[in-house]
């Protein structure tokens, strides 16, 4: 099975802005989460895994917490050296999603899941159009600063942080979740890159009233 771009896959990806002119000067947000060859550091044979949590301060309102996780298999080399063929389980038992199989992948698809996975969750929360909810995402990472970041003693890693709804013109009805933060966690070296994907959204007083977060757990060979 070939995979075929998903609507955020499809409305990120030509965001093709440009890299780093000098060592000093951070990569674009685009470029380190979407034109990164993620996966070049993997071989066939190898399991990723993150963990995942969703909290919810209300669970009619916001949808119940659970905790779960993802696994991403390398099945084999791609068409370029850079490239893997690469096999996902998101989630299990009645929280599975359907995910891939990715073929001749160099980003890593965990990205692309967990944002379609979000905006789908947003659009039924809000009874929203989830072409509305992607404009905003992609807007927001057009306009992201990258900073330097240090995660677990790797020598090189950023962080690129969007609040894409902060001044929405409907956050009225979003719940509170206007406030809703997305921060990625990338490290070239780590094997597929992604350290940590955060979406949070808490009230006047910082108290969490949605959040979803993968992290990187390891990986076997």
């Amino acid at each position: 099975m070939k995979l075929r771009p998903g609507p955020v896959v499809a409305c990120l990806l030509f965001l093709n802005a440009a890299g780093a002119l000098a060592e000093d000067k951070p990569p674009a947000a685009a470029d380190i989460l979407f034109e990164a060859p993620q996966l070049a550091n993997t071989k066939p044979g190898d399991e990723l895994s993150y963990s995942y949590s969703q909290k919810s301060a209300d669970p009619a309102k916001y949808g119940k917490a659970f905790d779960d996780k993802v696994t991403l298999t390398i099945d084999e080399a791609g068409k370029a050296p850079e490239e893997r063929n690469v096999r996902v389980a998101m989630f299990s038992a009645e929280h599975r999603r359907p995910a891939g199989p990715f073929e001749s992948m160099s980003g890593n698809p965990v990205i692309s899941l967990m944002l379609e996975n979000n905006i789908q969750q947003l659009s039924a929360l809000f009874k929203a159009n989830p072409r509305y909810l992607k404009n905003a995402i992609r807007a927001a990472l057009r306009e992201a600063q990258t900073a330097p970041d240090k995660i677990d003693g790797q020598a090189k890693a950023w962080r690129i942080e969007i609040a894409p709804f902060k001044n929405d013109p409907q956050k009225d009805r979003m719940n509170g979740l206007d406030t809703l933060t997305y921060v990625f966690r990338v490290a070239p070296d780590l094997p597929g890159a992604v350290y940590e994907i955060d979406i949070a959204a808490r009230d006047a007083a910082g108290a969490v009233l949605l959040e979803e977060t993968l992290r990187y757990d390891g990986k076997k060979s």
